[in-house]
């Protein structure tokens, strides 16, 4: 028998909703072929029909063992926790891009851009002008307050 090992807290399935409570499954997926019947009912309850029937982990317990084994088990592909680590270090990285490309010029000079000399205030360097395709990503990656 498999291990019935836990997915992480909140890990889910985006677009994919059980077929017999209509919710957003959390955790494992149950998976099996769907048939015609199955499709149709899921067209006509507004969904978009797949090529499978899911279920989530409570409906798929309420099947009796010989119904149970025509199921496959699908890990959740998005855990929440990565998904979240991952948006702030994208957010990062834009907003380090962003402002670069927002400012029109590159500070140089200890941290911050204040030079140790000249009464502290910020030396840039000149940066050519914006291509047409730089200037778009500017635009899109503004910082806030800009």
């Amino acid at each position: 028998e498999e291990a019935r090992e836990e997915p992480p807290p909140g890990a889910f399935h985006p677009g994919v909703v059980c077929a017999e409570t209509e919710a957003l499954i959390v955790g494992w997926r149950y998976a099996r072929p769907a048939s015609g019947e199955e499709r149709r009912a899921a067209r006509e309850a507004g969904y978009v029909p797949t090529e499978s029937y899911s279920l989530c982990q409570a409906a798929f317990d309420r099947l009796p063992p010989t119904e149970q084994a025509a199921f496959s088990r699908i890990a959740p592909p998005v855990d929440p926790a990565k998904l979240a680590a991952a948006a702030f270090l994208a957010a990062l990285a834009l907003g380090l891009v962003g402002g670069a490309l927002t400012s029109g010029g590159v500070p140089l000079g200890v941290a911050g851009g204040v030079s140790g000399e000249g009464g502290g205030l910020p030396d840039y360097a000149e940066l050519p002008p914006l291509s047409p395709a730089e200037a778009l990503v500017a635009l899109v990656f503004r910082p806030p307050g800009r």
